[in-house]
């Protein structure tokens, strides 16, 4: 085969990664932010590796931050067959602790929400998680046990 062929395809799963990056960077950097209320989503499961699963809680969500003030809820997660599921990943190290967090949300009146970069018609993009209006990882700095 000719080198220059063989470079080609080489380069090609290179380039469409590239792109695909880009046109992902682009998603999330110009849709509209929104910030939305979740709850546990399995509490058998709710940590699943590197990503926390959980739903969206629409009750508490505001729904004017939509154009037409209507909570698009089937363009938000991947639906299955038990029903909408939506993850956010975060590395393994902090799991533990921000489970901890989450379970102890009902007693300290603790509220979760994740942003997202929307675009009508377009599938969100899970931004960023937020506690009590926080970034998650400076709410674990701050909720975090005194070590003995």
């Amino acid at each position: 085969m000719d080198k220059k062929f063989l470079a080609l395809l080489f380069f090609i799963p290179f380039a469409a990664l590239a792109v695909w990056a880009m046109w992902l960077y682009v998603q999330q950097a110009t849709g509209q932010e929104i910030r939305v209320a979740v709850t546990g989503y399995d509490p058998r499961d709710l940590l699943s590796g590197h990503y926390i699963q959980y739903t969206i809680d629409w009750e508490k969500t505001d729904c004017t931050q939509f154009a037409d003030g209507k909570c698009p809820k089937e363009e938000f997660c991947k639906e299955h067959h038990w029903g909408r599921q939506c993850r956010f990943y975060v590395p393994e190290k902090n799991a533990q602790e921000l489970d901890r967090l989450f379970w102890r949300r009902n007693d300290t009146d603790m509220v979760f929400e994740v942003v997202y970069s929307y675009h009508k018609g377009s599938e969100p993009l899970a931004k960023q998680l937020l506690i009590n209006g926080k970034d998650w990882r400076e709410s674990l700095v701050e909720n975090m046990p005194l070590k003995r």
